[in-house]
């Protein structure tokens, strides 16, 4: 059996040709009302792709010049480069401010492994002027919706591409799962087939198939955080073919992220006395800056190493027993019978309420006039549930963490679901790296909602599975962001991704890998601006004046850090 075919118990051919999430569209599959996501906007809104988050200037590595069109914007035109897709749409869009281009919309069907079909929607946008650079934007949450071009992408030269991942429900909604033939396209088979047909669009349009520019090259990047970051992963794991390079915003890599969602959700639906409140946390937040802001080595207003930050007797006096034994889960994580999760760093707790604690306490209700919905895990665990076990699953009443038959069923079952996404394993990124790709991962240390000591965890995997950290730099870099909760927000810099894709082009093309990055923080009403120096793990950037800062060096400037070695 082939890689890019499914392991295990149903085995199948594939067919040949293979960042702001839509809060407002509705819940359907779960009959939910689309003010059931209100709750999970702020937690969510940067966990697709980046195409709001990329537009900012880009500065791309030097190309060998642009190129032109070659082929008509039409669907007669191009439908000929993707005979196993259909075009729907092609048509050129002249923006009052920005480049013009030609965008083209279309689908693939896909077959099984259920005994059902499904239509896989992509676009792309394709430039005026073209720098040879294809750009797919990886999708947070359940996916499910065609992202919109980004304007300095197209201005830079990229054709930026992307696809609903056969998902029919965006936001945090997967109970599309039911139907196995969707389960599996979301998974891994979805981006593959999307980025194959725009792809094949890309170079029919600019003549890269045949014709005078048919010797030159096309650079395929992949670019999204949380959910988006896992598609650039299981694509180079399971297709290592279809990109050059890789940026990965704290994906979302393992299983039981989720089931972790599910376990804090249990815990408090259990024992409501536990809930903490919003002004609890802000309360443990400003206590803990106030005691550990200067043992990263600078009076920031920030914590940049969580590591240094643990709860002693008398921050947690503060809080219930029960509500102790809550931040004990929170901050330890998981191990149930086999299956671990690493938790939470402290290093900005203000955020736990929307993936995990929520608002109010339980009993949370999907009515938004009701004025409790529930936090955005709850969601993610409740629906993806009832897509493995049936749209009348319900985990509250039927689940207990305490079972190892729930737990391991649960994870098995998610497993064979949504095959080639559960767990990553670093092995199998080796065909990917052997053939030249680099990836970038980033990861705020204030991430609410997956664990920055995942990405540690995984990170160390692969410098097991490339032979040492040494090796590994060749290929791969982590870099940690102070202050960022997850994908966006709070008080750490929001243009990560943004400048994380120039500098892996120019490691792609040119063969130079980043010493560093510096990526931005603008003014807000309580927070100055701020540029801030990221350094590839495990160097941690220093700021030079020290705790004392005698020499009066601006904290907010990233030209007073240097990136040194642990």
């Amino acid at each position: 059996m082939s890689r890019h075919e499914r392991t295990g118990d149903i085995a199948f051919q594939q067919p040949g040709l293979e960042t702001a999430l839509r809060i407002e569209t509705s819940l359907n599959a779960k009959g939910l009302s689309s003010g059931a996501t209100i709750l999970v906007l702020a937690a969510l809104s940067a966990c697709g792709g980046n195409d709001d988050k990329i537009d900012v200037p880009v500065t791309p590595p030097v190309s060998s010049g642009p190129l032109e069109a070659a082929a008509q914007c039409s669907v007669d035109t191009l439908q000929t480069a993707v005979p196993s897709a259909v075009l729907t749409a092609a048509s050129a869009v002249t923006p009052s401010t920005g480049t013009a281009y030609c965008r083209v919309d279309g689908y693939v069907t896909t077959q099984g492994p259920a005994a059902t079909s499904n239509q896989v929607r992509f676009t792309v946008a394709l430039p005026r002027s073209f720098q040879a650079r294809y750009y797919f934007a990886g999708e947070g949450g359940s996916a499910g919706y065609l992202p919109e071009p980004s304007a300095s992408l197209l201005s830079a030269g990229y054709a930026v591409a992307g696809s609903d991942a056969g998902s029919t429900t965006p936001g945090v909604d997967w109970a599309f799962a039911t139907d196995r033939t969707k389960a599996y396209d979301y998974a891994q088979r979805g981006v593959h087939v999307g980025t194959a047909a725009t792809q094949a669009l890309v170079k029919a349009f600019y003549g890269m198939s045949s014709g005078a520019n048919a010797n030159r090259r096309l650079y395929r990047y992949i670019d999204g955080c949380s959910g988006g970051g896992r598609m650039g992963i299981v694509a180079a794991s399971w297709y290592p073919e279809d990109f050059d390079g890789v940026v990965a915003g704290a994906p979302g890599i393992s299983v039981t992220n989720q089931m972790f969602f599910g376990k804090v959700a249990k815990y408090l639906i259990d024992h409501p006395d536990a809930w903490i409140s919003p002004a609890q946390l802000q309360a443990m937040d400003a206590a803990l800056l106030q005691k550990f802001d200067a043992a990263d080595g600078a009076v920031d207003g920030l914590i940049s190493d969580p590591s240094v930050v643990s709860l002693d007797a008398t921050l947690r006096a503060a809080f219930t027993p029960a509500q102790q034994a809550l931040l004990d889960i929170l901050v330890n994580g998981m191990n149930d019978f086999g299956l671990t999760y690493p938790g939470y760093t402290l290093g900005n707790p203000n955020g736990w309420s929307a993936f995990m604690l929520g608002a109010t306490p339980p009993p949370w209700s999907m009515n938004p006039a009701d004025g409790r919905l529930p936090p955005a895990g709850y969601l993610v665990f409740d629906t993806t549930s009832r897509g493995l076990f049936g749209a009348g699953y319900d985990f509250a009443s039927a689940f207990s963490f305490d079972d190892s038959a729930d737990v391991n069923g649960w994870n098995a079952m998610f497993e064979n679901v949504f095959t080639g996404s559960g767990t990553a394993k670093a092995g199998n990124l080796n065909s990917f790296f052997q053939r030249g790709g680099k990836i970038l991962f980033w990861h705020g240390t204030a991430d609410n909602g997956i664990s920055l000591n995942d990405s540690f965890r995984f990170f160390n995997d692969l410098a097991s599975a490339q032979g040492g950290q040494a090796k590994l730099a060749q290929v791969a870099q982590l870099y940690t962001v102070p202050g960022l909760q997850h994908c966006g927000g709070g008080a750490g810099p929001q243009d990560v991704a943004a400048q994380a894709l120039p500098a892996l082009a120019q490691w792609v093309e040119a063969g130079t890998a980043p010493t560093q990055l510096v990526a931005n923080r603008a003014a807000g009403t309580s927070l100055p601006s701020r540029s801030f120096l990221l350094c590839p793990h495990p160097q941690r950037a220093v700021f030079k004046g020290g705790i004392a800062n005698s020499a009066g060096l601006n904290v907010n400037d990233a030209s007073n850090w240097s990136c040194q070695a642990p």
